[in-house]
């Protein structure tokens, strides 16, 4: 149903669900259809429902006004405390946007380069002539080059959501829809990326470079080279993120532009948990 239902993306797939929060449920209309996945959690014996790691956003077979508000008014009465995104408009029923990056990749390849800001297009021709792009065939290579890259400045990263990344990335891998790139001199990693490839849409899951890569704009070969490779096959580039306004502009440096999801905030815990809570 998933790969049938143009609506529904690499993240409303079962077995990615079952990595990234194995305790979801499947929604369903009332006639028994499939609408799509949604988390669910408890705790001191009250159900929450929180957005999942590295799930930017829900997705529903069907998104019409009438039906989203049917799917918000259940979602808000089947748990008590809820922080959702859905890839949605967003209307008076919900608290507040996200948003994240978009390349359309119909055009030519000239046509996209064309596009770039004129800091990518200088930062693109200082890049040292040692740099070479290589795909990289192991995830766990890439998950340790990246948490120690970033791996201090990622708080929320638990050992359980470092090790839900590494089963992602590897399940992902045999099914067919993962590639790594790295760009590399002299053997050594100094940008890597994770990009996963679905109906015709790359999403760049995950990705950094060494202090040394981004003084030397690794970053920009990077991701320069991979849109050289993916242009002919996929019609665009989802840059997942960000909200954080000065990773969203290095993004738009390549011909992105911003796009919205919606945020769905409901707290119907009991006074003594809220100011636990808080």
């Amino acid at each position: 149903m998933v790969a049938s239902d143009a609506q529904l993306d690499f993240f409303s797939l079962s077995w990615v669900w079952d990595i990234l929060h194995p305790n979801w449920e499947m929604l369903c209309d009332d006639a028994g259809n499939y609408l799509g996945p949604v988390p669910v959690a408890s705790k001191f014996g009250f159900s929450y429902r929180l957005q999942p790691f590295f799930i930017r956003a829900l997705n529903f077979a069907s998104n019409s006004e009438e039906s989203m508000n049917e799917i918000l008014e259940f979602l808000s009465s089947s748990a008590r405390y809820l922080h959702l995104n859905f890839s949605t408009p967003q209307n008076a029923s919900f608290y507040g946007q996200g948003h994240y990056q978009l390349l359309d990749l119909n055009p030519t390849l000239e046509e996209i380069r064309n596009g770039y800001s004129s800091n990518a297009k200088r930062m693109l021709k200082k890049i040292p002539v040692a740099y070479r792009v290589e795909k990289i065939d192991s995830p766990s290579d890439f998950v340790s080059f990246f948490k120690k890259q970033k791996g201090e400045e990622l708080s929320g990263f638990t050992d359980a959501v470092w090790k839900r990344l590494s089963d992602l990335l590897e399940a992902t891998k045999k099914q067919g829809h993962l590639s790594i790139f790295a760009i590399k001199e002299h053997n050594e990693i100094l940008a890597a990326g994770v990009f996963l490839s679905y109906k015709g849409t790359c999403f760049f899951l995950k990705g950094t470079a060494t202090s040394e890569g981004k003084k030397n704009g690794a970053m920009y070969a990077l991701l320069d080279q991979v849109i050289s490779v993916i242009q002919a096959t996929h019609e665009t580039l989802d840059f997942v993120g960000s909200n954080n306004e000065a990773i969203a502009q290095f993004y738009r440096k390549f011909g992105a532009t911003n796009k919205s999801y919606s945020i769905l905030k409901r707290n119907n815990l009991p006074r003594i948990l809220k100011l636990f809570k808080s």
